[in-house]
Formats: structure tokens, sequence, C-alpha cells
């Protein structure tokens, strides 16, 4: 009896610490930005956004592209379920906002270190720029790209039902 109730307490322990802020940042800590964020100012203008979404404690991985066309793949690599579609008139007016936000993400966001957080990985290429930037449950509210995340995240949802 005292021998399990101590593997239960070991386990226990493992699982609360896992999911404890780092002491020491990890090495996803620093957002990786290779040029400077596009600033879109006319409708006309040429984007694609890609992000992958993975992590979690269910293991997730999902990934999603939308261009400025409207057009977007959504792909669940877990369920081997790949969806293609087109975009109404209001999201995509929405995400053209979205897109055309200046963002300043913080050079040094706090916490990287969740067990079970969700990591994104996001590209925007608009413009002839690239904006590339990692991302988890920690540093995306302080990140800029939040209200971006959650529309694609929305959008990822909806296509898998």
């Amino acid at each position: 009896m005292p021998r399990t109730v101590f593997i239960y307490m070991l386990i226990i322990s493992l699982f609360i610490a896992g999911c404890g802020q780092s002491a020491t940042p990890a090495p996803l800590n620093t957002p990786a930005i290779e040029a400077p964020t596009p600033t879109l100012s006319a409708p006309d203008i040429k984007w694609t956004i890609t992000m992958n979404h993975s992590g979690g404690i269910m293991g997730l991985m999902r990934s999603i592209e939308v261009s400025s066309d409207g057009k977007y793949t959504v792909v669940d690599e877990r369920a081997n379920k790949t969806i293609t579609g087109e975009l109404s008139a209001d999201d995509l007016s929405k995400i053209n906002e979205l897109v055309s936000a200046e963002y300043t993400p913080a050079s040094k966001p706090n916490g990287m270190g969740c067990a079970d957080c969700f990591l994104y990985d996001l590209e925007i290429q608009a413009n002839g720029k690239r904006v590339a930037i990692k991302l988890n449950d920690i540093s995306l509210p302080k990140s800029g790209f939040e209200p971006l995340v959650s529309f694609l995240r929305g959008l990822m949802d909806m296509a898998l039902k």
C-alpha cells in the first residue's frame, strides 16, 4: 500500500511540474521574425498565411493555409483529413483586416515552459515580405497575433467538423 501511494504521488508531482512555468526559457521563447512585418494598405495585395497548430495533451497536428483570393486548405494529420474551401466575403474581409494589422511581438515573451500547451508556427507572406513566428498558449496573448491565431483556429475547427 505505501508503495502504491508513493507511485501515485510521484506521478501527480511530475504532472504538476510539467504544467508550471520554467525558470529558464525554452528555445521556442524567441520569435523567429525573418523580415519586417508586412503592412497591407490595398485590398489587391497578395498574401498567404500558413499556421501549424500542434501539441496539447491530445497531440494535435493540424495546419491551415489561406490565401488572399479566399481559398484555404486545412489538414488534420491525426485524422488523415484534408479540407479545401473558400472564405465567405465577410471572413475574407475580417482576415484582410487581421493581416493588415501592425504586429509588434514582444522580443522576449515570458514563459514557454508548459508541457501541454498548444504550439503555433505562424508564417505570413505578403508584398514580398515574410514574417515567421513560433508561439504557444503562454506567449500568444502578449504577441499581438492572438486575434489572427484565434480566427485561423476557428476556421480549422469549422472546416473539420
